[in-house]
């Protein structure tokens, strides 16, 4: 597929069979990823990605019931709608083998995905949006939270519509969310497990009530736990990872390790046993700097936490460990 052709169809309305169709089979209604643009009474738009990821169907379930919604409610603000990875969805994966992550692809690169994401953020800029959503599902046992990318009142205004719990982070690079904050308040909101009606409530909630907003009052409208990423935890490629005590790998966690998620972890608690002397766990920042040696020590077969954390994003998921990381260490802001 390296010589994969890319283009970005452009709608000004939503198809009516979105509503009979599912996830899976978007591409019978949107063939390419798509940019749908819809007029509203404030002409400035809030932006909706949907389908970054394949096999994260929530926004595309919130897509469906803006549409039953709308069916009998005029738009209080006009949109923009990105329908992203369809060819991911079509194969109900994260991304396309081979191809990059729609989720990395937003800060620069040179593959026709890169290009892709430039003529979307070259639009959306132009039209001077109210704010940006990229509605995604997770994988580990995690509450619902959003990342956040900047400490301003709008943006912790939006991400406080969701959730109260929330990332302030750079990391990973290359996300919408963090690209769109350059000109707008924007959030990513993870949504928890895909599939799950409440999940689905949740996220259209999100984009009804920032429809709704017509200005941004200069605080959050609910008090928000804000955490800062200490680092996010990569495992090394050839590492062998165990979920079970006793079974033979290079690295050893409990099955419980998503009960971790957002719950703090005292500092010289095990985080993980590792079996001989290889590398094979590594902690970076929002830089990229290597940070593993601040946030972890070894004591014996046991590796230790250097100082209280929160853990987020823990999964024992081993396709989703190789495809993005084990999870996020935070503190506080």
């Amino acid at each position: 597929m390296a010589d994969l052709e890319l283009r970005l169809d452009r709608l000004d309305n939503l198809p009516g069979a979105i509503a009979r169709t599912a996830a899976k089979d978007v591409r019978t209604v949107f063939p390419e990823s798509t940019l749908i643009s819809l007029d509203g009474r404030h002409p400035d738009p809030l932006f909706v990605a949907v389908l970054e990821h394949g096999n994260e169907t929530v926004g595309w379930a919130a897509l469906q019931k803006l549409q039953a919604w709308m069916a009998h409610h005029p738009l209080p603000r006009s949109m923009l709608i990105f329908v992203g990875n369809v060819r991911a969805a079509e194969l109900q994966s994260r991304m396309v083998p081979g191809r990059p992550d729609y989720n990395r692809i937003w800060t620069g690169g040179d593959t026709p995905e890169h290009a892709l994401a430039r003529q979307v953020l070259e639009i959306a800029r132009a039209a001077k949006p109210f704010a940006a959503i990229d509605l995604h599902n997770n994988t580990g046992a995690n509450p619902l939270y959003a990342l956040v990318h900047k400490e301003r009142a709008p943006d912790l205004q939006l991400t406080s519509l969701f959730a109260a719990h929330a990332m302030l982070t750079r990391n990973p690079p290359g996300t919408l969310s963090e690209a769109f904050s350059d000109f707008c308040p924007a959030i990513t909101a993870e949504c928890g497990h895909s599939g799950v009606a409440v999940n689905e409530e949740a996220a259209f909630n999100l984009v009804l009530d920032a429809l709704h907003l017509d200005h941004w009052r200069g605080a959050a409208d609910l008090e928000l736990d804000l955490y800062t990423v200490a680092g996010r935890i990569e495992i090394a490629p050839e590492a062998r990872m165990v979920f079970e005590h006793g079974v033979d790998g290079d690295i050893e966690f409990p099955a419980s390790l998503e009960k971790w998620n957002f719950f703090d972890r005292p500092a010289g608690s095990t985080f993980a046993r590792i079996r001989g002397d290889g590398a094979v766990i590594r902690v970076c920042d929002d830089q990229g700097r290597d940070v593993t040696g601040e946030v972890f020590r070894r004591e014996g077969d046991r590796l230790l936490l250097t100082r209280d954390f929160t853990p987020a994003m823990l999964t024992v998921n081993e396709p989703a460990i190789r495809a993005d990381c084990l999870g996020y260490l935070m503190e506080k802001a």
